[in-house]
């Protein structure tokens, strides 16, 4: 899949293949914080999915954008922030 805006959900298939295979949490990693992961988050919270960001695992534009976008993402979901170690537990 091609990912050509912010969200991974905008102008892709994405939707369909989640529902398809039953999906219902995403763990979201990597960069930028205050761009693909925030819009990434906030698109699946409108879709109700349950969201986990790797807190440890993401990095954003500068420090400040990177903090604000994790308080915004926790203020969707407040369980939404874990760490690296939290997601190898859960296995």
């Amino acid at each position: 899949m091609v990912k050509r805006r912010y969200s991974a959900f905008f102008g892709t298939d994405l939707e369909i293949l989640l529902r398809g295979l039953q999906v219902d949490t995403l763990v979201l990693v990597g960069g930028l914080t205050d761009v693909c992961i925030h819009y990434t988050a906030a698109d699946a919270h409108q879709w109700d999915y349950h969201i986990r960001v790797v807190a440890d695992a993401v990095a954003g534009s500068d420090p400040e954008a990177h903090a604000a976008s994790l308080r915004a993402i926790r203020y969707l979901q407040r369980d939404a922030l874990v760490t690296a170690a939290d997601v190898e537990a859960a296995e």
